[in-house]
């Protein structure tokens, strides 16, 4: 062990961490083997040295293969774009654990989280844990836990993601090509994109994409879930079953350009639709809560020209509810007020949930001939996707 004449740790002659060298390294755990001077070049070796120096800060030179558990270790490479100096982690429990500039390849062990600072990252999957400005070689596969990719980039080429069911899986202003892949289940967010992504063989879950002059594929083996595309991108579906909300606030297809998508989150929309008044007195659906919820601001029932006749005593407009949203009261919608071209409105603010119907109800009997009236509603809505139908 390292000791000096008195038996005592000889930590101030390692600095703050244990220095490993496959190359100029040497076996051991004697003094000053894993020093500067003299690296280390067995992990096993490290590992000791770290435990009797109470030190789990580690410099890395050339290939280390991980061989055990290293949870709450912090590893620092060099970054050499070679596969001569890089760190394998070899399918083992890094929880808690750090690398700061290193080139990172293997399988990520445990069920935690780990963190990789400015790394290259390559052929590595059970990716898990927090990613900053690191440089990702194709492929990458992520882990059904929590995934955030910070201001990477896709090196030599596209990236190819395997999305899997994760927990979450966020990329965070990335830049370059990259593919997402066999997508089965839970939450994807590509937030800040600018470049290429292709979506692929996804068949459940939701992806949210927020483009930054992005240009976007879906792919036709796309067969299930969901995906909402916003901001500024060029977007082209060939996706199969696959649900495909695209609100992107100006979006370029077959040159010619769009409008913003009314059903993007607060932005006012118009649903209209008609009734006949020559129907018997009962309840009859107008307008039905769909996809997300909306807040209703306003409603306008506009009457034909003509006297209404009949035996109707009037109409009134409320929700389904369990306790019911009134819109128009028996008051307002009493038959003196059902003039020729007459208009009845609403302002207010009512919360529409998916499912529940705007339902007009007939009060006496029916008009004395067909007698159809305009119904248009103002909402927003709550939730991106949201609409009356």
């Amino acid at each position: 062990m390292a000791t000096d004449k008195e038996g005592q740790l000889k930590r101030i002659d390692y600095g703050d961490r244990i220095f490993f060298d496959s190359v100029t390294g040497i076996a051991g755990v004697i003094y000053p083997i894993g020093t500067a001077a003299m690296p280390s070049s067995v992990i096993a070796n490290v590992i000791t040295l770290c435990t009797a120096l109470n030190l789990s800060r580690i410099d890395v030179h050339g290939v280390l293969q991980l061989l055990a558990a290293m949870q709450h270790y912090t590893f620092f490479g060099h970054c050499h774009e070679s596969i001569a100096d890089v760190l394998d982690l070899n399918g083992q429990d890094v929880d808690d654990s750090r690398f700061d500039n290193c080139l990172i390849t293997g399988a990520q062990g445990g069920a935690g989280l780990a963190t990789y600072e400015r790394c290259i990252i390559y052929n590595m999957t059970g990716f898990r844990g927090m990613a900053n400005s690191c440089s990702l070689y194709t492929p990458l596969a992520v882990s059904v836990g929590v995934s955030d990719l910070d201001h990477c980039t896709s090196l030599h080429g596209v990236l190819t993601v395997t999305v899997g069911a994760p927990a979450r899986l966020s990329f965070k202003k990335f830049s370059g090509g990259m593919i997402l892949t066999a997508q089965t289940g839970g939450v994807a967010l590509v937030r800040g994109i600018s470049g290429h992504l292709e979506v692929n063989l996804m068949t459940g879950g939701t992806l949210d994409i927020h483009a930054d002059a992005a240009d976007i594929q879906i792919n036709a083996n796309c067969t299930g879930g969901t995906i909402n595309i916003y901001g500024n991108a060029r977007v082209t579906d060939n996706s199969g079953a696959t649900v495909v909300n695209d609100y992107t606030e100006e979006t370029q297809l077959d040159g010619i350009e769009t409008a913003a998508d009314p059903l993007v989150m607060g932005r006012a929309q118009i649903a209209a639709t008609t009734i006949d008044l020559f129907q018997a007195a009962n309840t009859y659906d107008l307008l039905l809560g769909t996809a997300q919820a909306v807040i209703l601001e306003s409603l306008n029932i506009k009457l034909p020209t003509g006297a209404i006749g009949g035996t109707i005593t009037g109409i009134t407009i409320q929700t389904d509810d369990a306790t019911p949203g009134v819109i128009i009261d028996a008051a307002a919608g009493a038959v003196a007020n059902l003039l020729t071209e007459a208009d009845l409105g609403w302002t207010g603010t009512l919360y529409i949930t998916v499912g529940t119907k705007i339902r007009l109800s007939i009060v006496g009997g029916p008009a004395g001939a067909e007698y159809i009236c305009n119904v248009t509603a103002k909402c927003r809505a709550v939730v991106s996707g949201g609409y009356l139908a």
